[in-house]
């Protein structure tokens, strides 16, 4: 497990920094709500594209994996969509 941790370190570093640049960018532009919606969805577009880039280059692609990908990015998307909307009321 460490092993794979170790060898995969760089990819995870690079989520955590695309997934807390969406944060700050989306924390910066508060009380612009169409802009904050905007980049929380480049946020997740950006992991689904990053995520299967990843698997397209040290794993084996499999539509699987790209369906998983995709639907965890729609589910954080409608998560945040869901929250932001509570907000709004």
């Amino acid at each position: 497990m460490i092993e794979k941790f170790i060898k995969h370190f760089n990819y995870y570093i690079s989520l955590l920094s695309i997934f807390a640049l969406g944060l700050a960018a989306a924390v910066l532009v508060s009380p612009n709500f169409t802009l904050q919606i905007f980049i929380v969805t480049l946020t997740i577009v950006i992991y689904v594209v990053w995520g299967v880039l990843h698997h397209l280059l040290v794993h084996e692609l499999t539509s699987k994996i790209m369906v998983e990908y995709i639907l965890i990015g729609l589910l954080g998307l409608s998560m945040i969509f869901f929250i932001f909307m509570g907000a709004k009321v």
